[in-house]
């Protein structure tokens, strides 16, 4: 019995140590924020097309601001060729690939590639609507969305945007 006992104990301590720690919250016990995004596979060429983002923050801290960027990324899985991406770099706090936005961001970074909005409590969700004109070649079109805690840049979660240009 003692036997059984112990090698429970040794198995039991093994699986723990070979979960590590939680993948969803930071090493301070916040989570991370939750991120769906709702945007069409495919996409006639120069079209404008909503990217609606539902940002959740699980806790257990509120969310000071809630940060949105925008970035390239690498070819899909099985693919070679770069995508397109669908929000490029800008100037001056504009963008050309976005049309607009709702809710109206409290800051905008020089590039138009980060957005800044009012925070989350805990437990509580945001729909941010990003109205953005696709590439006009055909083909896939990608960015990651990143979104995260302004004060807390640990509390970070990304997800590809994409879609296939006709």
């Amino acid at each position: 019995m003692r036997r059984l006992l112990a090698l429970l104990c040794f198995g039991a301590l093994i699986a723990a140590s070979c979960l590590g720690p939680d993948a969803d919250v930071t090493p301070e016990g916040a989570g991370l924020p939750e991120l769906e995004i709702g945007f069409p596979d495919s996409s006639p060429g120069g079209s404008v097309q909503p990217a609606v983002l539902t940002i959740t923050n699980p806790g257990p801290r509120p969310m000071s601001t809630v940060v949105v960027a925008f970035a390239r990324v690498g070819p899909a899985a099985g693919e070679r060729e770069l995508p397109n991406p669908i929000v490029d770099g800008g100037a001056q706090r504009r963008n050309p690939a976005i049309v607009s936005i709702d809710p109206e961001p409290r800051a905008v970074s020089l590039a138009a590639v980060e957005f800044t909005f009012d925070g989350l409590a805990e437990g509580e969700s945001a729909e941010i609507t990003f109205e953005l004109r696709v590439p006009s070649e055909p083909g896939e079109a990608a960015n990651s969305v990143t979104v995260y805690e302004g004060s807390d840049p640990d509390r970070v979660r990304g997800a590809r945007l994409a879609t296939t240009v006709q």
